[in-house]
């Protein structure tokens, strides 16, 4: 561990760059990382949700099956990310062009981190106050959006070690906590008499599992920044499936379990309720702090690529997506969750559909026939816009999975009509060159 706190102090400035045999990392520490960012208060938020409307048998199966989705495309995104060694921006380079990866999905996963980074501060923020008013002392939210978003941003900046790190102190100390918050909660109730709640007005299975997969919608393309640090596609697949899937229907469970034995939906509040304030933020904070620096981590890794800046550059532009969010935040950005979610079920998985068709279907799943496309892949384009649309208007399960199904399809069908065209790009490049061209 000491070891690990000196490269920490070393400030990450790998960004679109090829990731080194040397540099690769154990299975488990990127599992850590997705455990650490599964472990968070919008997940307990969906749980609470559900409780009103489903059968805590039901919760459990959604969010089994919504995430088990999730983490399949995860792997595929990330296995590509393990072969190539290159972060989501650059893994799209083919399937969308060397700039329409800058200006299209780049764009998009920045400003989605980027939002996700001032919902999870806001959130952070109002736990905060609400537990200080317990002890009568009254902060203002701007002031608590300010200190918990800079003390979320430090960790993000320094990069994967220090991430790593936090991980490995916090999430054990976060699953505990958690557990322990579900039993106290339930403790009173009972496990059969909240088995047997039976809700008036029941939410269909396929509205339940279309909600999980929205949840984390994101996952399905920023898994690229975390798998391309695993040592072989194996690694990939352990790391992703073990980090996301245990911890998510844990955290649904739990806020479902919390919620239907107290009757309130407001996580937070049931956290203060324990009679424990100095335990219940804690949770709150951890909880926050290592999804968030996921978010300002990813959101800087992209926002590189929108703008064409050099791999030292990164800190400085992760902590300017840090301090954008923290203004988010204090605008209210968290009162839209509900629509925010929606908007990133839409945009943000067809990408992920693109890139799979590209890498797994057109390219065989063979490295050697990935390579940058110069200039825009309009086949690439137009197969997100078409499945952007279709999960946005026309979804006909969930908005996410839709969306990435189309994708792979339209995709497949746009190649084989004109891969060999203008629509396809202005020819290969290296990712020597794709990298310089982002250093320019």
């Amino acid at each position: 561990m000491d070891q690990e706190v000196k490269k920490s102090s070393k400030m990450e400035s790998r960004a679109m760059s090829r990731v080194s045999e040397e540099e690769r990392q154990s299975w488990v520490s990127i599992a850590f990382l997705w455990i650490g960012t599964m472990i968070c208060i919008p997940m307990l938020m969906v749980g609470g949700m559900f409780s009103a409307s489903m059968t805590l048998s039901n919760i459990v199966l959604a969010a089994f099956i919504g995430f088990f989705i999730c983490s399949f495309v995860m792997v595929l995104t990330g296995m590509q990310a393990t072969d190539l060694g290159l972060p989501s921006a650059m893994c799209a380079t083919k399937a969308f062009g060397d700039r329409g990866s800058s200006l299209l999905t780049s764009l998009v996963v920045f400003v989605a981190q980027m939002g996700w980074f001032g919902v999870q501060t806001a959130t952070c923020a109002t736990a905060f106050n609400t537990l200080m008013a317990l002890v009568g002392i009254n902060v203002p939210f701007w002031i608590s959006c300010i200190i918990w978003g800079a003390v979320m941003l430090i960790t993000a900046v320094y990069g994967f070690t220090m991430m790593k790190i936090l991980n490995y102190i916090a999430v054990p100390a976060l699953v505990v906590l958690c557990i322990y918050g579900a039993y106290h909660a339930g403790s009173d109730m009972g496990l059969t008499a909240m088995m047997a709640l039976v809700p008036e007005t029941p939410l269909a299975m396929s509205a339940a599992i279309s909600t999980v997969i929205g949840l984390f919608a994101v996952g399905t393309v920023i898994n690229c920044d975390y798998a391309r640090y695993a040592k072989s596609r194996k690694d990939a697949v352990k790391a992703t499936f073990i980090g996301v899937l245990p911890a998510a229907v844990m955290m649904i469970t739990v806020g479902a379990v919390m919620a239907m034995s107290t009757g309130n939906y407001d996580i937070t509040s049931v956290f203060a309720s324990m009679g424990m304030p100095a335990i219940s933020m804690l949770v709150l904070i951890l909880a926050t702090w290592t999804t968030n620096t996921s978010n300002a981590y990813t959101s800087g890794l992209a926002a590189m690529k929108v703008f064409s800046l050099k791999d030292e550059k990164r800190p400085l532009v992760t902590m300017i997506c840090g301090a954008i969010g923290t203004l988010i935040a204090i605008a209210g950005l968290a009162d839209a969750l509900s629509a925010f979610i929606t908007v990133l079920s839409s945009f943000v998985p067809p990408i992920a559909g693109v890139m799979i068709a590209d890498y797994w279907i057109v390219g065989k799943g063979k490295p050697e026939n990935w390579h940058p496309i110069r200039g825009f892949n309009w086949n690439g384009i137009l197969a997100w816009v078409i499945g952007s649309i279709v999960a946005l208007k026309f979804s006909f399960f969930s908005p996410a999975l839709d969306g990435i199904i189309v994708c792979c399809i339209a995709y497949v069908v746009l190649n084989g009509l004109f891969g060999k065209t203008a629509m396809a790009g202005k020819g290969k490049m290296s990712v020597e060159e794709a990298e310089e061209s982002v250093s320019a």
